[in-house]
């Protein structure tokens, strides 16, 4: 250790260059890794959507209709049988991303969270309910397809469960789970007043998203969900009239919830011609006839799956790139410093040690060099990453395989350079 210490002490400049390419080749190994882990994601996603039609179901009770239809509390059990069979059909996938802000009391967040901010750059203003000041919050209603088909992954904490997208008069919280951004606001477990569809509900955060998770919406291809809290999108497994007998100040809630379960998207590769068949049996079937399919080309969709795939292609051929022209720089500079330090290895010779010994030396020191590059990049990574440990993995994963490649590399480099360095004519200097 003690001539490895020497050896690292000589050309302090050309140790500081190596040690900062090695730094930036390992860097380059943790971005390559979180591109790859993010992008195959995207890969499975957009492969869900390709080559499938999408119809947008959309309600027509509007102003006077729509008063009239509710008039009678039948018509919300109408709506409510509607959309549960359109949840069973085999035809084709039912799929709910209803975005739809909330009301949280004593949110915990800044404006980035606010959706009129998001659009205006100006901040909702806070509002007093039943002595709490709620905030206007960004929040999804999703239901089980959404997560399937997005490949929504967890970091922490669970998904919904199957029970806890029926809503149940006095039953435990609404379950609430929080986008990436939302990890230093609040915890697994903690507990959040949320005011919905004109409803004082109780939540409780049951888990976290791994950050720039992306769904598709009604309105957009890929819309990401770092500041979103997501809901369960609400069924109800009684009949709702049943429900408003004992709850008529709920009216709004119950409305607004069946509306938002069927203006849905369905997703199919069945033809035109047959999904407008299978509606209009569930439509005679339930009795609900007051809606429109709206038929979306599948375009757009097979257009996010061919530049989803370029991306990975791109990147994976711009990272190649600057790894080969990292571990040229490195090598140079290994190059440079044998060159400088022939007067070290000479003494060393002098002093009882062979050239085999000095090879060790050398590839050791630049061993130590990468393992500096690698254990650097590390912590603020992963804090860019939001401590994806799972990626900690792969990471080390690929540098151990990295070093061990290098370690060959320089074995033959230093070979091979010592070959045209004649040590008898330096000795006789």
């Amino acid at each position: 250790m003690r001539i490895l210490g020497i050896l690292f002490k000589q050309n302090k400049i050309l140790n500081l260059l190596a040690i900062l390419v090695s730094i930036l080749f390992f860097t380059l190994i943790f971005v390559f890794v979180v591109n790859v882990n993010q992008t195959n994601i995207e890969i499975k996603t957009t492969k869900n959507f390709e080559g499938k039609n999408i119809y947008q179901v959309s309600d027509s009770l509007i102003g006077e209709k729509e008063k009239t239809f509710f008039q009678n509390t039948k018509g919300y059990d109408l709506l409510n049988e509607f959309n549960h069979e359109l949840s069973r059909s085999h035809e084709f996938t039912y799929y709910t991303a209803t975005w739809q802000p909330i009301g949280v009391a004593g949110f915990k967040g800044n404006h980035s969270f606010d959706p009129n901010y998001q659009i205006s750059g100006q901040s909702t203003p806070t509002y007093e309910l039943n002595n709490k000041t709620y905030s206007f919050v960004l929040a999804i209603q999703a239901n089980k397809a959404v997560f399937d088909i997005n490949n929504l992954q967890i970091d922490m904490g669970r998904q919904f469960t199957q029970d806890e997208y029926k809503y149940k008069e006095n039953s435990s919280p609404i379950p609430v789970l929080l986008g990436g951004q939302y990890r230093d606001l609040y915890q697994i477990g903690s507990k959040i007043n949320i005011f919905l569809y004109n409803k004082e509900l109780k939540g409780k955060v049951i888990g976290f998203l791994e950050s720039h998770q992306k769904i598709m919406t009604a309105n957009q291809l890929e819309l990401i969900l770092d500041n979103y809290m997501i809901l369960p999108a609400i069924t109800f497994s009684e009949n709702p009239s049943n429900y408003l007998m004992h709850n008529p100040k709920d009216e709004l809630f119950v409305k607004a919830s069946l509306l938002a379960g069927t203006d849905s998207i369905l997703l199919t590769k069945q033809s035109p011609v047959k999904i407008r068949k299978k509606t209009d049996q569930i439509a005679a079937k339930t009795g609900f006839r007051d809606f429109q399919l709206i038929g979306a080309s599948s375009l757009a969709i097979n257009a996010l799956v061919s530049m989803t795939k370029t991306n990975m292609s791109l990147i994976v051929i711009a990272i190649t790139l600057l790894f080969f022209i990292t571990l040229i720089t490195f090598l140079y500079t290994l190059h440079l410093k044998m060159k400088k330090n022939i007067d070290s290895y000479l003494v060393l010779l002098i002093s009882g040690a062979n050239m085999l010994h000095i090879k060790k030396y050398v590839r050791d020191e630049f061993l130590l060099l990468s393992l500096i590059g690698t254990i650097i990049p590390i912590i603020p990574l992963l804090i860019l990453t939001g401590w994806s440990f799972s990626t900690l993995l792969i990471y080390l994963f690929f540098s151990i395989g990295c070093i061990l490649v290098i370690s060959q590399l320089i074995k033959y480099y230093i070979n091979k350079e010592f070959t045209n360095i004649d040590i008898v004519q330096h000795l006789k200097r």
